[in-house]
């Protein structure tokens, strides 16, 4: 029964990425190429695309899926993307190394968490301690709640063993008994209880709650060249926020179509994501705070102020 879980889990959420996986078209030159990761918490990006939404707004978006956060912040900064839709913790180290790029806009709080396998002795991340835990990259934002939930029971990285690995394999490492537990971001958390090979030992708004996690970036190049485009693709990407907030039914069918998932997991992963737009003062001060928490564990190397993250001129509220 374990193996055709596993072969039913290859079906769902590997197999899939081989249809799905789109590539920069750098043959459109009108067109405003988006890059991001394959989770839930770019939803109202799904529903902008699945409404086609930027179309009817005079836009041309071409989507690209990327598997980690500091490839898109890279190709961001490189102009193969103009847009990226990424974790705020690669963002904070690409600007810290005096890459050109601003958050103009938020994606989303919380929306991740540690999945242990059913009825495993691991019943408190205090019990991570000499386990081998997978995460979706060094850079990832899951790695830093990892290691800070860890600190919590005088755990360091010297007491675990950390695996990276592509997020798509990360769920079957663990119904392979490959790995003891693993952190990850939705819709990858919500589905190993629900094809029964995992337990959620801890969601993310339990290690720091509220935490910011997706935002939306662009380089200073696009701001300046693109300043209209930007501003109404910023406005789609509100209002589609708004949609995910008070259409989650709908918006569930959306991004199983887009991640070609699962429509039950959607709907179980969803609940546990804040989807939010704006770069005000609240969520500004929300970066700042983990940012500092990023530098006392020594994931970045310098304080940055508020202007040197964010460009408010368009989602500032």
């Amino acid at each position: 029964m374990k193996a055709y879980r596993i072969i039913i889990l290859f079906l769902v959420i590997v197999l899939p990425i081989w249809g799905a996986w789109e590539f920069i078209d750098q043959q459109d030159p009108d067109a405003i190429k988006v890059g991001y990761l394959p989770c839930d918490h770019s939803a109202a990006l799904f529903v902008a695309k699945n409404n086609q939404t930027y179309e009817k707004n005079g836009l041309k978006v071409k989507t690209t899926q990327i598997s980690t956060g500091s490839n898109i912040v890279d190709a961001v900064a490189s102009g193969d993307l103009d847009i990226g839709y990424v974790g705020i913790t690669p963002t904070l180290q690409g600007i810290s190394k005096g890459i050109p790029i601003k958050v103009v806009g938020a994606v989303n709080l919380v929306g991740s968490g540690i999945v242990v396998e059913p009825n495993s002795p691991i019943t408190s991340p205090a019990d991570l301690k000499n386990k081998t835990i997978a995460t979706p990259g060094v850079s990832s934002i899951q790695q830093v709640l990892l290691m800070y939930e860890l600190q919590k029971y005088n755990i360091t990285s010297a007491d675990v063993d950390i695996i990276s690995m592509n997020v798509y394999n990360i769920p079957s490492t663990l119904a392979a008994h490959k790995v003891d537990a693993y952190i990850s971001y939705e819709p990858f958390v919500s589905i190993a209880p629900y094809m029964d090979i995992g337990e959620v030992l801890i969601y993310s708004n339990d290690i720091i709650e509220g935490h910011p996690c997706c935002v939306i970036i662009t380089s200073e190049k696009f701001i300046n060249e693109h300043p209209d485009e930007l501003q109404k693709f910023l406005e789609i990407h509100q209002n589609s926020t708004e949609y995910v907030r008070t259409h989650p039914n709908e918006t569930a069918e959306m991004v199983t179509q887009e991640l070609t998932t699962n429509y039950n997991v959607e709907t179980m992963s969803l609940q546990h994501i804040i989807f939010v737009s704006s770069v005000d003062k609240g969520f500004q001060d929300n970066v700042l705070r983990f940012m500092a928490l990023e530098n006392n564990m020594g994931y970045l190397k310098k304080n940055l102020t508020s202007d040197e993250i964010f460009d408010t001129s368009f989602l500032g509220g």
